[in-house]
């Protein structure tokens, strides 16, 4: 191989070697902020969320009502991390085949800090807008308040939402 030819190719691969480095530190710094994120939302998780979810839990088992709070996630999925309280509400309409007198309120982490909240119900709505998307937030921002206030808000909505029969 002649000297410029040899030059050209020790350039192309010094060059290679450069973008290759700065992409292994960019991955390790993805890394970095993507485990710091999963152990954010895991203490938000259990020092925030839980707690609210289980004092609200109290109150509707004082009411009549069930609840169970479940967790999913570990460390090698720690993208979808989410706790969600499930509540079964007693006097609604039900069916042997379909849950219809439940509500899940999840909380689960997007991306390396968000925390989004979503809702899931079987129970026929006349109102539109209880399920869905709930908000989107920084871990940070998430206060026991915060989660207490957004659940009020779909079980007030839900319990409204329930046809009782008789019509009302």
């Amino acid at each position: 191989m002649n000297s410029e030819d040899k030059a050209h190719l020790e350039s192309i691969m010094q060059s290679f070697k450069q973008r290759l480095a700065t992409s292994r530190v960019a991955q390790e710094q993805n890394q970095s902020k993507e485990a710091a994120g999963g152990a954010d939302f895991k203490r938000v998780m259990s020092e925030v969320i839980r707690p609210a979810m289980e004092d609200i839990g109290r109150e509707l088992k004082a009411g009549g009502h069930e609840y169970e709070i479940m967790e999913v996630g570990d460390e090698r999925s720690q993208r979808d991390a989410r706790i969600t309280l499930m509540v079964r509400i007693s006097g609604a309409p039900a069916s042997a085949y379909r849950q219809d007198n439940t509500v899940e309120v999840s909380f689960h982490r997007t991306g390396a800090t968000g925390v989004t909240i979503q809702v899931s119900t079987q129970i026929k709505q006349r109102k539109t807008g209880v399920a869905g998307q709930r908000g989107n937030y920084a871990a940070s921002e998430i206060t026991t308040e915060l989660v207490q206030k957004e659940i009020l808000k779909v079980l007030d909505e839900v319990f409204s939402a329930i046809k009782m029969k008789g019509g009302r």
